[in-house]
């Protein structure tokens, strides 16, 4: 009867989390008289990269500052205490006793970290399920930790997911570990009266929960989890959230995958820097929010959502940079914008400048009366030669921005706008572009007060000048941060623009009579490049809704700030470049690309 319920048809289910320990048997499960399981990170995990993460979450529960490094200290004075008096292991009311840098009660910080570690504990899916299988099967199970925790708080963990009657086996209520001589074991097989080689245990830790209990003749297997690569100390609190919480999501764990990145590093900082948006408008008291295309796609989906609570009216607003330059050009400064025409241009196809315009370009023999081959890329030294072209073919340049002019207006009027009131533009960075094409075009037929707001804005010539009349406010400027690290951020822009990009095509204009966006697919694009921004997209959203639910599970939150400080670390030495997925990705701006070439993330950073 025992050996059908588990072996039977339905314990297939059970096949990946059987495979997860390493050369186990499923007989051996069968056969066992006892199955031990480790609690930490095996049975139970907590939402974290590193465990002593917790500390800092403690630490800012508690309002002490340095807290992690004070509660490492009070431990190893623990430690040093137990050898002294000739114990084997430590508890937590002897951690606390010896935590002398705060003015606390000891049983007050005790019982605060007891608290978060049944709060922080999640069960660790398919591992739990099996072990509740075979509780309901009828097999002897048992909890065997070596912990500073009481038995007490496993029972209460495991009462809290709905199971009851486990014996638990702590270290420090037996004064005896695993890790060292394995002596726990010994006394597990004396209090349950059974042969130690009727026990099989199960665990993370190849030396406690392996080595050990074999030298202690119990059957043993490593249990192999598929999270060990997101195990990382000294991270941001923020990016150890994310690694942590990437153990609980089928799908998530090949930290290569788009749909990876976007949780571990996209999800994180466009919830900070949504937050921080959130606060800058109260501050200027923001009527309407623009979430720019393809910058914004995530954060206005996550304002849509109420991932941040209350928000100002808010849109999703199909503008760039090209098409609001062309709705400002006109007869009169054509030439004023023929650098603009240009910039990125080399490389390019000629007729391949119009294309990204939107600009039918004309029959290859036309072209060649200009001394440009259709075929040849453009080099600086062919640049007069192109700008003979542009300006002859202006005409046909200026109807395509006399249509988005027109397009831009009725978009405008549609969403409702008035004269007088506050907008905020929203934009990665970084030296604004576009705000200052926004302004000069939209101020053609409305009045209305114009923010920027940016996640970086970089220390450039431009940015300074525009400074001078355009009202811009950034989360990391010269005038909050290290220049250093504004200088940092910037030269890793590209990789920081694909974690804010959208899956739809670049904006290049908008339709005269309808206002719909006009798109760009660019010129050699892959084809998988738009699912992989969506992945990415995916990632993120549901980063923002595990990190919700776990904020208010801990009674914590992170500062807008802290929550950025992932993508930060991203950036740091370049930390990005250790992913494919990301290096791999090529075309990723519309603008530049080109059926000549193939152009890559780096490459667009040494342009």
């Amino acid at each position: 009867m025992l050996m059908n319920t588990i072996l039977g048809p339905e314990f297939n289910r059970f096949a990946e989390a059987i495979e997860s320990f390493k050369d186990l048997p499923v007989t051996a499960l069968n056969d066992a008289e006892v199955i031990s399981f480790d609690f930490f990170d095996t049975l139970f995990t907590r939402p974290l990269a590193d465990p002593e993460d917790a500390f800092d979450i403690l630490g800012k529960q508690l309002g002490i500052d340095n807290f992690k490094t004070k509660r490492q200290s009070a431990q190893s004075e623990a430690f040093r205490q137990m050898s002294a008096s000739g114990k084997k292991e430590i508890t937590i009311a002897g951690i606390y006793a010896a935590f002398t840098h705060d003015t606390q009660a000891a049983e007050q910080m005790a019982n605060a970290e007891y608290q978060l570690e049944l709060n922080l504990i999640e069960p660790n899916g398919i591992i739990f399920e099996l072990f509740k299988h075979l509780k309901e099967a009828g097999k002897k199970v048992i909890v065997t930790s070596d912990m500073y925790l009481p038995a007490r708080f496993f029972e209460q963990a495991l009462e809290k997911h709905g199971v009851t009657g486990v014996t638990v086996f702590s270290s420090c209520d037996e004064n005896a570990t695993k890790r060292d001589s394995g002596e726990l074991f010994d006394i597990i097989a004396r209090k349950l009266n059974v042969s130690p080689d009727q026990i099989l245990h199960v665990g993370d830790n190849e030396v406690s929960d392996v080595i050990r209990p074999r030298e202690k003749g119990l059957l043993a297997y490593h249990y192999c989890s598929h999270y060990l690569s997101t195990i990382c100390k000294g991270l941001p609190l923020s990016l150890s959230f994310a690694q942590g919480m990437l153990k609980s999501h089928e799908g998530y764990h090949d930290l290569q995958a788009y749909k990876s990145l976007g949780f571990t590093y996209g999800g994180a900082a466009s919830l900070g820097f949504l937050k921080w948006i959130k606060a800058q408008t109260a501050t200027h008291q923001i009527d309407h929010v623009f979430f720019l295309s393809r910058d914004g796609y995530i954060m206005q989906k996550m304002v849509e959502r109420g991932d941040v609570g209350d928000f100002p009216d808010s849109t999703y607003f199909y503008g760039s940079r090209t098409a609001l330059t062309l709705a400002i050009i006109n007869d009169q400064n054509f030439m004023q914008f023929i650098p603009f025409l240009l910039s990125g241009a080399e490389g390019l196809q000629p007729r391949e400048v119009i294309e990204r315009i939107g600009v039918v370009p004309p029959a290859p023999e036309i072209m060649a009366s200009f001394g440009l081959s259709a075929e040849t890329a453009l080099t600086p030294e062919l640049f007069p030669l192109m700008t003979n072209f542009l300006y002859a073919w202006r005409w046909q340049i200026l109807l395509v921005c006399r249509k988005n002019r027109r397009g831009l207006f009725a978009y405008i009027q549609k969403l409702g706008i008035k004269p007088g009131e506050k907008i905020a533009l929203v934009d990665v960075g970084w030296s604004g572009t576009t705000q200052e094409a926004f302004y000069h075009a939209v101020k053609q037929f409305i009045d209305i007060d114009i923010h920027g707001y940016y996640f970086c804005l970089a220390n450039t010539a431009e940015k300074l000048r525009r400074k001078t009349f355009l009202q811009m406010h950034a989360m990391y400027e010269a005038d909050n941060a290290d220049i250093s690290l504004i200088d940092q951020i910037y030269e890793n822009r590209v990789a920081i623009e694909l974690f804010f990009s959208a899956p739809h095509d670049s904006i290049i204009g908008y339709d005269a009579v309808t206002s719909a966006p006009v798109g760009d697919q660019g010129r050699g694009l892959k084809r998988d490049l738009s699912q992989s921004i969506s992945d990415i997209c995916d990632g993120a959203m549901l980063f923002a809704e595990n990190y919700n639910a776990l904020s208010k599970r801990l009674n914590i939150e992170l500062t807008p700030h802290e929550l950025t400080l992932s993508m930060l670390a991203l950036v740091q030495n370049k930390k990005w470049q250790d992913y494919s997925a990301i290096t791999g990705i090529s075309n990723f701006d519309a603008w530049g690309s080109s059926r000549l070439k193939s152009l890559c993330v780096e490459d667009y950073l040494i342009s």
